[in-house]
């Protein structure tokens, strides 16, 4: 492992156990095993540091997602697989640590609009979708149930996780689904069977 990956894991680290406040050069230098000044010799500020692992951060999560979407070969598996990955706190306190720095600095904002876009672009294309080609909304919607699944399941830290967050997953995947195969909005199907 190279000096600067070895920061990057520092990093990751340090934003799982300390979150964004708690995220220093200093406590990641000394993880790593360097002093601080050789540390800012590769990333010379606490942003730049913060970049770096908030990038690896969302390239592990989509290459999780890649590998979920080309091993499930059903619906089922996906939401047996996606649950794994939601009921990993230590991923979604690491993006959480990111969106808080996002209110500070707006260029971190751009790594989740990656991170979402890369999700939907994967699941739009994914062979275990293949025959109910989910629209880009539909995808889209998928990815903040995701997101809110994880949100949700951290901050309650429920011990059940994986069986809630499997039931959650069946149930709007196969919402989700059945509207974007018949082209209506769930809302719109279900006004018009009460009339």
């Amino acid at each position: 492992m190279d000096r600067r990956e070895k920061i990057v894991e520092a990093g990751l680290a340090v934003l799982r156990e300390h979150g964004y406040a708690g995220f220093t050069q200093l406590r990641v230098a000394t993880l790593a095993g360097l002093r601080q000044s050789h540390l800012t010799y590769y990333y010379p500020t606490r942003l730049d540091l913060l970049g770096a692992v908030g990038h690896a951060a969302v390239d592990r999560q989509l290459a999780a997602v890649s590998a979920v979407l080309a091993t499930a070969g059903t619906m089922n598996e996906l939401a047996e697989l996606m649950a794994e990955i939601i009921c990993r706190h230590d991923n979604t306190r690491v993006l959480m640590a990111l969106a808080q720095a996002g209110d500070d600095q707006p260029q971190f904002n751009l790594l989740f609009r990656e991170l979402a876009t890369g999700f939907v672009d994967r699941l739009i294309t994914s062979p275990c979708l293949a025959g109910t080609e989910p629209s880009a909304d539909a995808a889209r919607l998928m990815q903040a149930l995701v997101t809110g699944l994880a949100v949700v399941e951290l901050a309650t830290g429920r011990p059940d996780c994986q069986q809630r967050v499997r039931h959650m997953l069946h149930l709007a995947f196969d919402l989700i689904l059945t509207a974007s195969r018949t082209g209506q909005g769930t809302a719109q199907t279900q006004s018009e069977e009460t009339l």
